[in-house]
């Protein structure tokens, strides 16, 4: 498997565990949600049929590179997709999600009878938020 492969299905999968643990539901987005810079879309579950369940349109990138620099967190992001990230819509939110893993791939994960360990973390950010500091 080409190693950008491994990293987006680290990624996914590490979003993924997150959501789950937090009660919510991750869903790989559609084809023409895919087109527009949606990866995955992230909602709530209840049983509830009369409210709007929340829901997050998600674009997700996985680095081992350096990221974090005094407290900002700086990526390289194509012109397309933050474009696509600075979409407004007040219904669904669309959030970028980094997840930094180490340099090796022996250290992404490590497992035993006790636990299973994702390394590193993920970061997340609204860049419709930033348009309007």
């Amino acid at each position: 498997m080409v190693l950008n492969t491994q990293k987006e299905e680290f990624s996914y999968a590490y979003v993924y565990a997150v959501t789950a643990a937090a009660s919510y539901s991750f869903q790989i987005a559609p084809r023409p949600l895919d087109a527009e810079g949606v990866d995955v879309i992230i909602t709530g579950l209840g049983p509830s049929q009369s409210t709007r369940r929340p829901r997050l349109d998600v674009q997700i990138k996985c680095t081992s590179r350096k990221l974090l620099d005094n407290e900002i967190i700086r990526y390289p992001l194509e012109v397309k997709n933050y474009e696509e990230l600075r979409l407004e819509n007040p219904f669904v939110p669309r959030i970028l999600i980094i997840v930094l893993v180490p340099d090796s791939q022996e250290d992404w994960l490590r497992q035993s009878q006790q636990e299973l360990s994702l390394r590193y973390c993920g970061y997340w950010a609204s860049l419709d938020l930033l348009q309007k500091c």
